[in-house]
C-alpha cells in the first residue's frame, strides 16, 4: 500500500522513536530504490528532526551530483551498491553508464562527514561478474580511499 506523505506527516510517524533514536544512537534510514532522487525531501525532513538522530543514506549513487551536495551535510553514514566498478559490466548489468557513481565515489570521499562510515557493497552478480572482477573492484575503491566493504552474492531464480 502506497502512501504519499510530506515531510510534517512523516515526522509525525517517526518522532515517537525520539528517546529510542537518542538512547541507542539510532534513526532513520533512507532507502528503497534511489532515494537521492528526492534529496530535497530528505533536506527538509532531516533540517526538522530533533538533534542527536543518525541518517543513513542507501544507495547506488547513480545520479547527477547535486542531489548528494543536497543531503551530504545531513547524511552520518552511507551503504552505496555499486554494482561493479567496471564500465563494461555496470552497463551489461544496469544498461547505464557509471560515470555517474564514479565521479560521486570521488566528490563523497572528500566531503562525507564521516568516510569512515561509508559501507560500499560489492556484489556478485551471476553471468556479469566473477569474483576476479569483485577483487579488482575492491582494489579501485581502496586506492579511492573506501575501506569498508560488504561483500555478498545476488541470488538469481
Amino acid at each position: 500500500v502506497w502512501q504519499e506523505v510530506d515531510t510534517e506527516l512523516l515526522m509525525a510517524n517517526v518522532e515517537m522513536d525520539n528517546l529510542y533514536f537518542l538512547a541507542t544512537g539510532g534513526g532513520i534510514c533512507f532507502g528503497g530504490g534511489e532515494p537521492l532522487l528526492h534529496s530535497l525531501f530528505i533536506k527538509e525532513f532531516c533540517e526538522q528532526c530533533p538533534d542527536g538522530w543518525q541518517f543513513t543514506m542507501e544507495t547506488s549513487l547513480n545520479v547527477p551530483r547535486y542531489y548528494l551536495e543536497e543531503v551530504v551535510p545531513f547524511i552520518d553514514s552511507f551503504i552505496i551498491d555499486i554494482k561493479d566498478m567496471n564500465p563494461n559490466i555496470y552497463k551489461a548489468y544496469t544498461g547505464k553508464s557509471n560515470q555517474h557513481v564514479i565521479d560521486n565515489l570521488v566528490w563523497l570521499c572528500a566531503h562525507a562527514k564521516h568516510k569512515e562510515r561509508i559501507i560500499i557493497r560489492l556484489p556478485l552478480i551471476p553471468e556479469f561478474n566473477t569474483i576476479e572482477d569483485r577483487k579488482r573492484s575492491r582494489q579501485v575503491l581502496r586506492e579511492m580511499g573506501f575501506e569498508r566493504f560488504d561483500e555478498f552474492e545476488y541470488v538469481v531464480r
